[in-house]
């Protein structure tokens, strides 16, 4: 699913309307959706408070006032702004719902103690944001913000149009004072604030209304944010053909693992294997073979080292390269110099595909190596490791996560998973995802083993990279999700991600996968 900045909607808004489709037509769709989605949850009769600002946003918000009159419920609105500033859409709508007699309350009449608004914030039963729009930009102050935060105060739901007030549509950022919405319902597409957090905690359960503009209005914008629906992943899980073998789904090596993280590679292959890898192999330092050796039968391993010294043994390794379809190194690796050594030997002589996580992206000490490398190459760093390779600080990589992951990608022409709430995964072209799934439990030991192997198992399969990396990320967040709900955040460890990646699988299948409403 597209994702569009806000001034990117804005200029889909221009151009639609230019071709001929009328301003008040788009508001007329997103209005009448907003008053859907309030039939769906309340009876008819109930108390509707609705606050209205002066832009299109508002404009919604008096669409939805007139058709929930028409169905019954007693509408409030609260206007606050002027007749003079309103668009010339919002003005004709405000005027049909002064003459269907919907009670107003200006913001000129109210006190300075709001308690004209205390009292129907009291006594409705569903609150509806139409304050503020995608396009604000600076901190929320006055009268907005005094209503948001009275807004906030009670214990109502509350439905946010397009946006909740006081959030940057840009990056999710929080304007000073912004709703807590129950439900957002955004236009046309979604926007990079509703995915990205904080801006995400804000916005409830969040739906996409169809204004039914032709996308092509919205192509020849170039847009490059992108985020994934359940029916699409579902498009791209790989077939497994009837007739298939172990070497038709492909043949994975783990590299990885030192004295006290023997279990990471491990992690590793059993998700590799559960997402429908053929055949995985761990090649692991001799001193903790016997260990990951016994965590799983269906798990090959082979020394990695030499038994005398511990020094790689490059005769097995050119061996282990040559016998894979793809290799990921680095989980549970440690920072010695043998995983200096062979991470630099797999970036400069693996001529398939690579995925780079965990101690192996903390012993690559130049990363023009890796702009030097032609074949496929995945990097899945959480926000330290991505400092590191960045000699940035870490809050310099989290406040602008997109722009540092496409920078890196594009430059170094990789793959990069910058994982995280949540994670983005910026491609060699330039172009985004922002994952919807996942949750707090699984910022936990391991998680980020069982990702590098669910994104392999897609990879050796036959998937394309560009769809290996962001189903993978999507599918490893919804097993997340799924797993949760038994173990709860507080108990999720990284084997319940790996043993509920079936029933990840199966969602996808049945259609029902954390799919944006």
């Amino acid at each position: 699913m597209i994702v569009l900045k806000p001034a990117e909607m804005r200029a889909v808004d221009k151009a639609a309307i230019e071709a001929g489709f009328p301003g008040v037509m788009l508001m007329e769709i997103a209005g009448r959706a907003v008053a859907d989605k309030v039939v769906k949850f309340i009876e008819p009769g109930s108390k509707v408070l609705i606050f209205i600002g002066k832009g299109n946003n508002g404009g919604d918000g008096l669409v939805a006032a007139r058709y929930l009159d028409t169905e019954g419920y007693n509408v409030q609105l609260i206007l606050l702004a002027g007749e003079d500033s309103l668009s010339d859409s919002s003005l004709m709508n405000y005027r049909l719902c002064k003459l269907r007699s919907i009670n107003t309350l200006k913001i000129d009449t109210i006190g300075t103690d709001y308690q004209e608004v205390k009292n129907l914030l009291a006594a409705c039963d569903i609150v509806i944001d139409a304050i503020l729009g995608t396009g604000i930009s600076g901190s929320i102050r006055g009268r907005a913000a005094d209503l948001i935060e009275l807004i906030n105060n009670v214990d109502k739901k509350v439905l946010a149009v397009d946006i909740p007030s006081g959030i940057s549509g840009e990056n999710g950022s929080v304007l000073g004072k912004a709703v807590k919405a129950t439900w957002t319902l955004t236009m046309a597409y979604p926007k990079p604030g509703l995915l990205l957090y904080p801006g995400r905690k804000y916005c409830g359960q969040i739906g996409v209304v169809d204004l039914t503009v032709p996308e092509k209005f919205v192509l020849n914008e170039g847009c490059s944010h992108y985020t994934l629906t359940c029916s699409e992943a579902l498009d791209w899980l790989p077939t497994r053909e009837k007739t298939g073998h172990k070497g038709s789904f492909g043949k994975i090596t783990v590299i990885g693992g030192s004295p006290g993280m023997d279990g990471a590679p491990v992690l590793t292959g059993l998700a590799a294997l559960k997402t429908g890898a053929g055949l995985v192999r761990l090649a692991i330092p001799g001193d903790t073979l016997s260990i990951s050796s016994a965590y799983s039968p269906e798990l090959i391993t082979t020394p990695l080292t030499k038994s005398d010294n511990n020094e790689p043994d490059w005769n097995i390794i050119s061996k282990v390269m040559a016998d894979s379809d793809m290799i990921v190194a680095g989980p549970g690796f440690g920072r010695s110099k043998t995983s200096s050594e062979v991470i630099k030997k797999l970036i400069s002589t693996y001529h398939k595909p690579l995925l780079i996580d965990a101690d192996g992206l903390n012993v690559i000490d130049d990363i023009k190596l890796l702009k030097q490398r032609k074949e496929t190459l995945i990097l899945t760093p959480h926000p330290g490791e991505m400092a590191r390779l960045l000699d940035e600080e870490i809050k310099v990589i989290q406040q602008d996560r997109i722009k540092i992951a496409r920078q890196f990608a594009v430059d170094k022409q990789l793959y990069l998973v910058l994982k995280g709430a949540a994670t983005i995964i910026a491609l060699p072209d330039g172009k985004i995802y922002i994952n919807t799934t996942g949750n707090e439990g699984m910022a936990t030991a391991g998680s980020g083993d069982t990702l590098a192997g669910i994104i392999a198992g897609l990879l050796s399969q036959g998937l394309a990279p560009e769809k290996a990396v962001v189903l993978g990320v999507y599918l490893h967040g919804l097993a997340g999700d799924l797993a949760v709900q038994d173990t709860t955040s507080y108990s999720l460890m990284a084997g319940d991600l790996i043993d509920y990646i079936p029933a990840a699988i199966k969602k996808l299948i049945a259609g029902s996968g954390g799919e944006l409403k």
